[in-house]
């Protein structure tokens, strides 16, 4: 029989690997530069390297200028970010990061996770949030995703859920000046193989950072 000791620790295991697993990108930056950051915005909480922001394996940028021009450009990784140059509008998208098992006796089905992070309002991401206004669009492969859940997130904690129509369109307002998050969340039911290890689903979380 296992001891409880062992027991708890195969339970924290999986709760962090799990944790890890829900945490996202976003930007913070301007038309010159901006850091790319991994972990939980609304607790300030930003994964290091080494540490857990090495599992973000060479994120895919692209930046996109005035005129619509797309550019592929490399983010250099710091201690707690990755570093871009140059894009009014920034888009991210991170498609390597190794796939995670729960352990424990009833571990959960596994799962691979695709991260998109976006700044600005040009190009588009497979799953991605668009902004005009005061109204949010959220999409997967170009189409609206109806009856989906947008998260607001502030620097401070502060979050408030919206839930899109039959466009897949929100409106939204923000209590006081700063820079916000938008987060959403989309699982298909694909199973396949990356790296040498099977899933059954894939989770696709994108973030939209905007300032009020």
């Amino acid at each position: 029989m296992k001891s409880t000791l062992t027991i708890l620790a195969a339970a924290m295991s999986s709760m962090l690997s799990l944790s890890a697993a829900a945490h996202m990108l976003w930007l913070e930056g301007d038309a010159t530069a901006s850091k790319l950051y991994f972990g939980e915005y609304g607790e300030n909480l930003r994964e290091t390297s080494p540490g857990k922001l090495d599992n973000i394996v060479t994120p895919m940028i692209t930046i996109v200028d005035a005129a619509g021009a797309e550019k592929s450009v490399t983010a250099n990784r710091s201690s707690n970010y990755y570093a871009i140059s140059g894009g009014a509008t920034v888009l991210v998208q991170a498609l390597k990061q190794p796939i995670r098992t729960s352990q424990g006796d009833k571990p959960a089905p596994v799962q691979r996770g695709f991260l998109y992070a976006r700044q600005g309002k040009g190009g588009s991401l497979p799953l991605d949030i668009q902004q005009n206004a005061n109204k949010l669009r959220l999409s997967f492969m170009g189409k609206p995703l109806a009856k989906a859940e947008i998260v607001l997130v502030a620097p401070n904690g502060w979050e408030k859920p919206l839930h899109t129509d039959e466009n897949g369109e929100t409106n939204y307002s923000l209590p006081e000046p700063g820079l916000y998050v938008a987060e959403a969340k989309h699982k298909e039911n694909h199973p396949g193989a990356f790296e040498g290890k099977a899933y059954s689903s894939e989770n696709h979380t994108v973030t939209l950072s905007f300032s009020k």
